[in-house]
């Protein structure tokens, strides 16, 4: 009987452990995942020239041993699709709450990046919450990121907005032995918005 007992509470255990050793806070999700964020062509029959995705990976724990702080983690792809070189200074990018609350400067590589044509490349940001302030004490339903990119001598500015995404839980009500279902609701379709400055 002992036997079966820890047969069942073993991976139970384990199950726990590991459920807990993940370095994101548990429910923040956001949509879109990826936003896609073009540059337009000049000729109509032209790809776009700089072709972007970026996701809001979530909100993770400080981990001292990665010398990451407590924050909002982002990623930024970019694919150099058109004729002339392109470059991404990381501190131009901003991240920005629904209620208008502003981050610092992200923690990330302070090198800029340099594409040439047929180029790609992933920046990983971690915009670190205030002193003594944690996730709790900020509305993070929806963000907002921005980042400078500079094609050839032309400066451009990019957005992307996200929606956290919220799962609900439901239960079958006439039968007991089913547990709760998650429920996501539909894909949200996000804006962006590229503003070319002259």
């Amino acid at each position: 009987m002992k036997r079966v007992y820890l047969a069942i509470c073993l991976p139970l255990i384990g199950w726990a452990v590991g459920c807990s050793s993940s370095p994101y806070v548990d429910g923040y999700l956001y949509q879109p995942r990826p936003v896609v964020a073009d540059i337009p062509a000049t000729q109509p029959n032209d790809p776009p020239p700089v072709r972007a995705y970026a996701s809001v990976v979530g909100v993770r724990y400080e981990d001292q041993k990665a010398n990451v702080p407590e924050s909002v983690e982002v990623r930024l792809r970019l694919d150099n699709n058109g004729p002339e070189p392109i470059s991404l200074n990381p501190t131009s990018l901003e991240l920005t709450t629904g209620n208008l609350f502003r981050f610092g400067p992200p923690v990330v590589a302070p090198a800029p990046v340099m594409l040439t044509p047929g180029e790609s490349a992933l920046v990983t940001a971690y915009f670190p919450f205030p002193d003594g302030k944690s996730y709790d004490d900020f509305d993070l339903d929806s963000l907002q990121l921005r980042w400078g990119l500079q094609i050839g001598p032309q400066p451009v500015e990019q957005i992307a907005d996200f929606q956290r995404e919220y799962q609900r839980v439901y239960y079958y009500r006439d039968d007991p032995y089913w547990g709760p279902y998650p429920y996501r609701p539909g894909p949200y379709v996000g804006g962006v918005v590229v503003v070319r400055r002259r």
